[in-house]
């Protein structure tokens, strides 16, 4: 900011990250990846802040998981250990690859903990990538976004400002 205005260029607000807006739902992750929603088809509203990739010891799994929020985890439909390990953490949704049926276990504590889990028929690295590729496309749609939106903008855009710019 001081450096733009030193250049003679007004700041009429500088917006922080906010890694709301850069989420997708879980619904966008269903559209995008053609995925089978095994349950909680009902939360398919909940926001997705990152992605995380279970492909280790289920114990390097965990200290892993810890470090992320609102995650989509994606891992390999035969992973049990690591599903349940996910699923104690800040999981949003659960990923399963191979279209291989997830144990009633797994399904039991994410009905429990209203964690949607979604099945796809492509491999790891694919299912990857589609949702990285999600990522990229910011939306503002979402209620939840706009909502954000209007808040940052409240708190950090000078709107006397602008309005008197223009003569308002």
């Amino acid at each position: 900011q001081p450096f733009l205005e030193a250049n003679g260029i007004p700041v009429r607000g500088i917006l922080p990250r906010s890694a709301l807006l850069r989420s997708v739902s879980v619904d966008e992750l269903v559209k995008q990846l053609d995925a089978e929603v095994i349950c909680r088809d009902d939360r398919l509203g909940l926001m997705v802040e990152s992605l995380t990739v279970g492909a280790m010891s289920v114990n390097a799994a965990i200290k892993y998981f810890r470090q992320g929020t609102n995650m989509a985890v994606i891992t390999g439909g035969d992973r049990t250990d690591l599903q349940l390990a996910a699923l104690e953490t800040s999981t949003q949704c659960l990923i399963l690859t191979g279209q291989l049926p997830p144990n009633p276990l797994v399904i039991s504590r994410a009905e429990e903990l209203e964690v949607p889990i979604l099945s796809v028929a492509s491999d790891t690295l694919t299912t990857v990538e589609v949702v990285d590729q999600t990522f990229g496309k910011v939306r503002l749609h979402e209620p939840i976004k706009v909502e954000c939106i209007t808040q940052l903008m409240a708190e950090h855009f000078d709107f006397d400002s602008l309005l008197g710019l223009m003569g308002l």
